[in-house]
């Protein structure tokens, strides 16, 4: 719904999604209920749906949701991510923490509640540390909770039975209602520092060893880890540094949209994205980006060069190449050309050995027809910074646009890729600019780039700073054969150029700002760009 914010968590490559809102209200997808959380106080019950004093960030900008609400002496800490077992059993974990100076008590309902209207529960029970719905387990604590309370029907209202000290000292109960609307709540005691640790099983109803399951750390060190198999990016904003970390763990959570698949692939993700093409079709051969598909599929052949993927890549190689005749975009054309060799192989081994030939012909005349096509100049690069400045000003505590609108995180990831590197060139010409446009905060910071795709290879970066000279470092990793590539950097000096592959400049001065010039000297560093095939 409109104005309503809410991040997404899951496991990587699963179908399993779980969205939980600004205030902390966690939802299953497909499911008619949702998790809600209340602490009691010394002074009073703390609704964190209705307190000021909320803040909600992503831990280690990966998929794993904190919210704090403030109580007497402290907070109340509430954290969201999903796990899986040692046994791959999926779960989600919600803790809370207590994070004050004396004990609390927190309150799980379950209600029939979504995150964007209502929702529906027909049966609730609670049988010592299990939560049931409709027959299903759904929640499982380490204990049996210290009270219980239930409500039913349109008058219902389990949080005011909670509320007013009226919660039952039973650790079982249960909640029947004709029309759907059965609530139920789980008290607990929560000592100084302690943590309430309960799993929600994914789909409900699964066996999950909770004993098994890795901690929050552990859950973010994982996600680090697995975005680290791609490009990466280190940039002085460390605003614009944490949308982009969040943005590409979530697009690899869940990339079943064109424009998350482009992301992906932009970023190095080639296995993600071109699997993903593989399981919808249609819209990869409708893809609005024909050439970054076609890219994609083409560095996962190389990658795998598994012959019954070549099978089913096929039919997807030759929409998209046929739509690549229609393309007017001289970016699509450079990587669709880049790509039109490994398409021909990936064709060729699938037994079409005719359209691997058409293949090849087809590369040929996208390269002509993109040295003939304008390509994106300052203005533009100008313009995509003002967009990313704006999209970070919108932003949701999480980086999250519009809900979850993945497509809005897909959209930062392709901006500032476009910003760092752009492959440009006229008739016969490779050229990667580099730093296209400079933010005048950067100025006299340094930033990196390692391991970025282009159409014409894998281009790593550095910039450092000697006073008010940029120094840049680079290393291009092309396939062997391969024409030189000319790299410029017009954002920091634009008579600058070089077609070596590897090497270091002192470029030019520029105007630093004077609190930037005080800062000293920073050097370059090293770079080790992967030394893998490109395409």
């Amino acid at each position: 719904m409109a104005g309503m914010a809410w991040t997404l968590v899951g496991n990587l490559d699963s179908p399993h999604r779980v969205s939980v809102d600004e205030r902390g209200l966690v939802t299953l997808e497909g499911e008619t209920w949702s998790l809600d959380w209340w602490i009691g106080a010394e002074d009073r019950w703390h609704v964190p749906a209705r307190e000021v004093s909320v803040r909600q960030t992503l831990l280690g900008a990966s998929p794993v949701v904190e919210t704090r609400v403030r109580v007497p002496s402290g907070d109340a800490v509430q954290r969201v991510f999903a796990a899986r077992d040692a046994n791959g059993a999926e779960a989600l974990v919600v803790e809370v923490e207590n994070d004050t100076k004396v004990p609390f008590a927190v309150a799980l309902a379950v209600l029939p509640r979504l995150a964007d209207g209502r929702g529906r529960t027909h049966d609730i029970a609670i049988e010592g540390s299990v939560v049931t719905v409709d027959g299903r387990r759904v929640l499982e604590a380490g204990k049996a909770p210290g009270r219980t309370a239930t409500a039913t029907g349109v008058d219902g209202d389990v949080a005011a039975v909670v509320f007013a000290g009226d919660a039952a000292d039973v650790p079982a109960a249960v909640a029947s209602c004709s029309d759907g609307l059965a609530q139920a709540a789980l008290v607990f005691p929560l000592a100084h520092t302690a943590v309430l640790r309960v799993v929600l099983p994914l789909p409900p109803g699964r066996d999950v060893d909770a004993s098994l399951l890795p901690d929050v750390a552990q859950v973010v060190s994982g996600w680090q880890a697995h975005t680290r198999r791609g490009a990466r990016v280190v940039l002085p904003d460390r605003r614009l540094q944490d949308a982009v970390d969040s943005s590409l763990r979530h697009a690899l959570l869940r990339h079943d949209d064109v424009a998350v698949i482009a992301a992906l692939a932009r970023f190095g993700f080639a296995a993600e994205a071109g699997m993903a093409l593989l399981a919808d079709p249609l819209s990869a051969a409708a893809a609005d980006a024909p050439g970054a598909a076609l890219h994609a599929l083409g560095r996962m052949w190389r990658e795998r060069s598994d012959v019954d993927l070549a099978k089913a890549a096929a039919p997807v190689v030759a929409e998209l190449i046929a739509s690549l005749g229609r393309s007017r975009s001289s970016r699509d054309l450079r990587l669709g050309a880049a790509a039109a060799p490994t398409a021909a192989e990936l064709l060729a081994a699938a037994g079409h050995r005719r359209g691997a030939k058409d293949a090849r012909r087809a590369g040929s005349a996208m390269a002509d027809r993109a040295a003939a096509l304008p390509v994106a100049g300052p203005a533009d690069a100008t313009a995509a910074r003002d967009r990313l400045a704006e999209q970070l000003a919108t932003a949701s505590a999480t980086w999250t646009w519009d809900g979850h609108d993945l497509s809005a995180n897909a959209a930062l990831l392709l901006e500032v890729a476009d910003l760092l590197v752009a492959e440009t060139g006229g008739l016969g010409e490779r050229v990667l600019e580099l730093a296209r446009v400079v933010p005048e905060a950067w100025l006299g910071q340094g930033w990196e780039v390692h391991d970025l795709p282009t159409a014409y290879g894998l281009v790593s970066y550095a910039v450092r700073w000697h006073g008010d000279r940029p120094a840049l470092l680079w290393a291009l990793v092309v396939e062997p054969g391969e024409p030189p590539t000319r790299l410029t950097v017009p954002g920091l000096d634009p008579t600058w150029s070089s077609t070596d592959a590897k090497g270091e400049a002192l470029l030019g001065p520029v105007a630093v700002p004077e609190q930037a010039l005080a800062a000293g000297v920073t050097m370059p560093v090293t770079l080790g760009p992967r030394p893998a095939g490109l395409r």
